[in-house]
């Protein structure tokens, strides 16, 4: 099968702490909606967070990737790729989860989510990770 190359449309990218889909009935539920970590040291290992990508404009032979990268130094810190869903065709909307377990990220910055589609980079999210300051923890937004 020849890998396609043409641009798919993006839609939705959102990072949480969990994704369930409801069975029967096929319904996505976020849990847990976040954009930023908080670490007493560095580097912190984040034990599990779930990235919610949604497409379409997928054809057959399309390829598709999540990476998140420190934005400083555009250090790679993940990559993860995944399988299409069955039934992935240019006027479908495809919704991929990805679930990242035990991800490290070696120091305080902003990193970004980066979604590609057929090696065309199709969302980036900001997503920052912080010291905690202080006593109490200061909680940033």
């Amino acid at each position: 099968m020849a890998q396609s190359t043409i641009r798919p449309t993006p839609i939705a990218l959102v990072v949480c702490d969990t994704i369930y889909r409801e069975q029967p009935g096929n319904k996505t539920a976020l849990v847990g909606l976040f954009n930023n970590i908080r670490a007493r040291s560095f580097p912190v290992t984040h034990p599990r967070m779930a990235v919610f990508a949604s497409v379409t404009g997928l054809r057959e032979g399309s390829r598709v990737k999540l990476e998140i990268v420190h934005g400083e130094t555009d250090r790679l810190v993940v990559v993860a790729e995944g399988p299409l869903p069955d039934g992935a065709t240019p006027t479908a909307i495809a919704d991929l989860n990805f679930v990242l377990t035990d991800v490290v990220f070696p120091e305080e910055g902003r990193y970004y989510i980066r979604f590609w589609g057929n090696d065309h980079l199709l969302l980036m999210r900001p997503f920052d990770v912080r010291r905690i300051r202080g006593q109490g923890g200061e909680h940033e937004s």
